[in-house]
């Protein structure tokens, strides 16, 4: 009885399988064809999305390293300028000690100049705290610029040598001889007076000398650049001076002890 009604549910089954598969409804072949290009268009255009974002993301990614990079390039450079201008300040000290004076106090900065045309002045970054006292004078590997003439505590004020305040000793330079006394002449030479009897002329470079015992034997200060006529009752031979250094673009002096 039971393997009867298992051969009756077997051949339901059978046929209505069979049914199925008769009626079963399949798509036309012009819609496939329709729909076929459609599908193909919405996965490109997905894999264009895709694509664009990830590239988006990618220069997001390459900008934040760019700027990173940049930042690091700044700090680099700033990092090479001070220490070239460290390594070119010690050269500074160097030269100075070996041809003008072994006692120098330290470098300064030039902070500001005197910004008129009578007077030629220089602020220094370094004042009493650093040893910086009234009277040292103040040069660089060209010549020499002049001397400190006000303290404070981190600051000084240098009067340079064509400052009408301003006063040296000089000579001839190669041992010729020939003391004089240079004053400042506004707004950039010296005028300095020797006797009727030394022989300078248009040239003639002039160093410091020990008059006045205030700067070492020997600066750079200037180039004779005009020889004054001497008049029948003249004393003195007048000459104007052409300094050595332009003070106006000076960034960065020498302080020494002086004598």
């Amino acid at each position: 009885m039971n393997w009867r009604r298992l051969l009756l549910v077997y051949a339901l089954l059978l046929g209505l399988s069979m049914v199925a598969t008769r009626f079963q409804v399949v798509a036309p072949t012009a819609l496939r064809s329709t729909t076929v290009p459609i599908t193909r268009v919405s996965v490109t255009v997905a894999d264009n999305l895709r694509h664009a974002y990830d590239s988006l993301v990618h220069e997001r990614a390459l900008a934040r390293d760019n700027a990173e990079l940049r930042r690091q390039n700044d700090v680099l450079r700033q990092r090479n300028e001070l220490l070239t201008r460290e390594a070119a300040r010690l050269r500074q000290l160097d030269v100075i000690t070996r041809t003008q004076a072994p006692n120098a106090v330290g470098i300064a900065q030039v902070v500001a100049v005197s910004p008129t045309t009578l007077t030629a002045r220089l602020t220094l970054n370094l004042g009493r705290n650093a040893g910086v006292r009234i009277r040292m004078p103040v040069t660089v590997p060209g010549g020499l610029i002049g001397q400190v003439t006000d303290v404070a505590a981190s600051q000084s004020t240098v009067v340079a040598l064509v400052d009408p305040e301003s006063s040296v000793g000089v000579s001839l330079d190669g041992n010729k001889g020939g003391r004089g006394l240079a004053r400042g002449l506004p707004p950039d030479r010296l005028r300095a007076e020797f006797s009727r009897s030394v022989p300078v002329k248009v040239g003639d470079v002039l160093v410091t000398n020990s008059l006045g015992g205030v700067f070492p034997v020997g600066i750079r200060v200037g180039t004779v650049e005009q020889v004054m006529p001497l008049g029948p009752n003249d004393v003195s031979r007048v000459v104007i001076v052409k300094p050595a250094v332009d003070v106006g673009v000076v960034e960065d002096v020498t302080i020494l002890e002086g004598l």
